[in-house]
């Protein structure tokens, strides 16, 4: 951890190893912009996206099946998810569903702070792919209050399965989403429930519903290896 921690203290590890290669990928137009904003690397980079996997049944979807938000992902505080339990004390016939294993220490004090804000919370402390991928399947919305993010695959998951998102604004998310997702101040409930409450039309929620499927369909494990066996073959030659 001591290691880690030097690692991080400095960049001059990052840039004396990503200078050394021929070309570096990365995962997003978002995080090729901060290596160049700290001049990370004199070298090409090259964006990748990450991938869902195939869904074998596309969802048709006009409407919500039921006034689950679920949130997927660790529990450490620049997640934030205290901030989604108290915009669903604001959203008395919302459920929030937290899916992640969560330690029992931080498991209580996210109850009390649920009891506090009289919101209907759901702890999963984990659960299957195929539970998941019900749940995605049948949810309002996915949710994400991060403050801080590389990627966010949960947000493809659910677009791929026809489930509007509400996450907070943040570029990566902007990119990852684009016009499929609502945003939010990831220091406001307030925010937060006004635009769950903004999918509560049908129109709305179906539009994002839409979107999302078509955004999903931009991020493709074959798409991404057709790339980097491109970027193999320009170093062959």
């Amino acid at each position: 951890r001591g290691l880690w921690r030097l690692y991080h203290l400095s960049y001059i590890p990052q840039r004396l190893l990503l200078n050394r290669a021929d070309v570096v990928v990365t995962v997003s137009e978002t995080t090729k912009s901060l290596m160049a904003k700290h001049s990370l690397t004199r070298k090409p980079i090259k964006v990748i996206y990450n991938a869902p996997e195939e869904r074998s049944v596309k969802p048709i979807r006009k409407q919500p099946l039921t006034k689950n938000l679920v949130y997927i992902g660790s529990f450490m505080p620049y997640k934030n998810v205290e901030t989604l339990i108290r915009g669903a004390g604001l959203l008395p016939e919302f459920e929030l569903h937290l899916l992640s294993k969560i330690s029992p220490k931080r498991r209580a004090d996210l109850e009390r702070l649920a009891r506090e804000s009289k919101a209907n919370v759901v702890f999963h402390n984990g659960i299957t792919d195929k539970e998941y991928s019900n749940l995605l399947s049948t949810a309002f919305a996915l949710v994400s209050a991060s403050k801080d993010e590389g990627f966010g695959i949960p947000l493809v998951e659910a677009m791929q399965a026809g489930t509007p998102l509400v996450v907070s604004d943040l570029p990566i998310f902007r990119e990852v989403a684009s016009s499929a997702g609502s945003f939010f101040s990831a220091s406001s409930a307030e925010d937060f429930a006004s635009e769950v409450r903004g999918l509560e039309s049908s129109d709305s929620w179906e539009l994002k519903s839409q979107l999302g499927l078509e955004q999903a369909a931009k991020f493709s494990w074959a798409d991404s290896a057709d790339r980097l066996v491109k970027i193999f073959e320009e170093l062959g030659s």
